[in-house]
């Protein structure tokens, strides 16, 4: 089933929040030294949207948009598609080597920023993603949740990337949301907080 996306709708105002959150286990001795171990090999990321204003006539019919959109997902059960409008669109971008005898890659992204580099994997998308293999465009694979499988393993030194547009992979953070009636016909919401999925 195609995964849904979430709404795009006119009175949606600035990304109020975006927020990488970590698992982190810390245990103190009474010395006050502590251990520390990372437990997830990379953040979920939480997201908050508010809108100035959902239409409700004939024509305009965010809110009811909104509505269909939260209660097919169920609240926090379904998994859906975020397109963050700053952030979104990959161009040439390793995701692995070939060793000759590996036939599956997941897509990932990396951002960088003076020295620094960070990577996590991706796991939907707008569309089909390009997948190259050595600079070729490929077509003898598929793609499932961001797990590249080729029908051939690439060859030893293969370099792969990918170009194309990703989605993050979220679920609402409550099974309710509260749009209040500003006047007739409009409505307004000032948060929906949702979070992004992780997967094995």
């Amino acid at each position: 089933m195609p995964l849904n996306q979430f709404p795009q709708l006119a009175g949606q105002g600035f990304l109020s929040e975006k927020t990488p959150i970590w698992s982190t286990q810390v245990a103190e001795s009474v010395s006050g030294r502590e251990r520390r171990r990372q437990v997830w090999s990379y953040p979920r990321w939480r997201f908050q949207v508010g809108y100035e204003f959902l239409r409700d006539t004939p024509t305009k019919d965010e809110i009811d948009q909104m509505w269909v959109f939260f209660n097919t997902s169920a609240g926090m059960y379904a998994e859906f598609g975020y397109l963050d409008p700053y952030d979104n669109a990959a161009v040439d971008m390793p995701f692995g080597t070939g060793n000759g005898s590996t036939t599956q890659f997941q897509l990932s992204r990396t951002t960088t920023s003076g020295g620094l580099s960070f990577t996590e994997p991706m796991f939907a998308f707008v569309g089909n993603p390009i997948i190259y293999k050595a600079g070729v465009v490929q077509s003898a694979y598929t793609i499932s949740n961001g797990l590249v499988t080729f029908t051939t393993a690439p060859a030893n030194g293969a370099a792969l990337t990918w170009t194309g547009q990703y989605m993050f992979l979220c679920r609402f953070e409550e099974d309710s949301i509260s749009p209040r009636q500003m006047m007739s016909q409009f409505w307004s919401l000032d948060g929906v907080a949702f979070k992004s999925v992780k997967k094995p």
